[in-house]
């Protein structure tokens, strides 16, 4: 079916697959049967949610107590979904749409999925779905036992649900308080953040770890070292999980963390630093922070998680290229080295364009988004700052909020809309264009050199 329709690019293809997504889902979700009193809420609320859902971001403009069963069955599709987006766009519209997969599809899969050019793509996605499915099992398992010795009627579909959320880093929860009420359970928390973490490293890294010597029995004997995507990946996440969980430690002990013990204090702290990578989970409401860890949570959201993972934000490898390359001694040769390999222009370049095009599309958006919500601002119903934090949550898919979501007016909703699609799908968008961009006749041309000074 799929093969007669002809799309100008895979930017429109994924388009068109994140639109049907939400379409169905917002018909879906207005539905009475999809909440417990049958009352179905504004229109816009439930396409807030559904775009919230389908973007793993975890924003919501409605009271989780207000979903029945099925509603929170319909959440959980979404999230699977729009998890697994970049899985099932390559799946149902460039492996299943044609018979053969063309070169530029396969190079885009393998670009977003593994460093291997010998491995199918075919196969490439049926590891994927492999590794999630089975990671989410073990969670749900795990989490339902937790909620069991917790006394929990519906362990099984509350731990299943969990699962697949924090892996997806969605950061929807079936309760009103996210997981305020597990805030002193430390290995439930845990549990969380593992989760959290695996779905923010990429399905590369995991390709890559398995491919190592100590697992080369199950690889066909074939032994390999970790690559530079992976070591950046892993670098990056360790760094901004411990520097995170310090500085959150530092200023929140005496403040938010202050009725916890030693144990819970450090538990918590780390719980923030990971749910900030995009996942969106509060043990600790975001209005008890101080505005040091209020900052420190808007650079972590807007960094976000690793590529081809389930996570948002501008990924970790970005930031690290911009980090190395402002930092490079002009005494220093050409090309920027890492752990004795050189880094190809074009990876700049990409890492460069993702950086300045997401700071401008947040500009333009919060921009518009003050505009529109002038009159709440006015009257103090909520601050500059924390319109900022609900701006930068949206685009970086994370989920977290001052409380502010349902006090937005009508078109500071629509505006949050467009944040979240965008955060998810606006940097893959500009990722394609870079993969698929051909060179144009200026790219062909010299032209006489001018200084600049800066």
């Amino acid at each position: 079916m799929f093969g007669k329709i002809k799309f100008k690019s895979t930017s429109v293809r994924m388009f068109l697959y994140f639109f049907v997504l939400a379409t169905l889902g917002t018909f879906l979700l207005s539905m009475p049967f999809c909440y417990v009193q049958k009352n179905v809420p504004p229109l816009i609320d439930s396409i807030f949610t559904v775009i919230s859902a389908i973007c793993v971001t975890g924003l919501s403009t409605l009271d989780m107590s207000v979903f029945s069963d099925f509603g929170f069955i319909v959440l959980l599709v979404l999230i699977e979904a729009g998890g697994l987006g970049l899985v099932f766009f390559f799946t149902v519209f460039l492996v299943f749409s044609t018979k053969r997969i063309s070169l530029l599809n396969r190079n885009i899969i393998k670009d977003y999925f593994t460093e291997n050019s010998v491995v199918e793509s075919r196969q490439i996605i049926k590891t994927i779905l492999f590794i999630t499915f089975l990671i989410q099992v073990v969670g749900g398992i795990v989490l339902s036992i937790f909620l069991k010795l917790e006394g929990y009627e519906k362990f099984i579909f509350h731990g299943f649900f969990l699962s697949i959320s924090a892996f997806c880093n969605a950061g929807f929860s079936p309760y009103s308080d996210s997981l305020v009420q597990f805030q002193t359970n430390i290995p439930f928390c845990i549990v969380i953040s593992i989760l959290i973490i695996l779905g923010g490293l990429g399905f590369t890294v995991f390709s890559n770890i398995f491919s190592l010597k100590i697992f080369s029995k199950f690889n066909g004997g074939k032994k390999r070292i970790l690559t530079l995507h992976t070591k950046i990946v892993l670098l990056m996440s360790f760094l901004l999980l411990i520097i995170g969980t310090l500085i959150f430690f530092v200023a929140e002990k005496d403040l938010a963390f202050k009725n916890f013990s030693l144990a819970q204090k450090i538990n918590a702290a780390f719980f923030e630093s990971t749910t900030l990578r995009t996942a969106g989970f509060e043990t600790v409401a975001q209005n008890e922070f101080s505005s040091l860890s209020t900052f420190v949570s808007i650079l972590l959201m807007f960094i976000g998680g690793s590529p081809g993972s389930m996570a948002g934000g501008i990924k970790t490898t970005t930031i690290f290229l911009l980090i190395c390359c402002a930092y490079k001694s002009s005494k220093d040769k050409n090309t920027l080295s890492i752990f004795h390999r050189d880094i190809p222009e074009d990876c700049l370049q990409k890492a460069l364009n993702v950086f300045v095009k997401a700071i401008c599309f947040i500009c333009v958006l919060f921009f518009l988004l003050l505009a529109a919500e002038s009159p709440s601002l006015n009257n103090n119903v909520f601050s500059t700052i924390d319109l900022f934090f609900e701006s930068i949550s949206a685009f970086g898919t994370v989920g977290v909020s001052k409380g502010i979501s349902s006090s937005l007016s009508t078109v500071g909703k629509l505006i949050t809309i467009v944040m979240m699609f965008a955060g998810r799908t606006g940097i893959t968008f500009i990722a394609l264009n870079e993969i698929s961009h051909k060179p144009s006749l200026d790219s062909l041309t010299d032209y006489p050199q001018e200084e600049i000074l800066i």
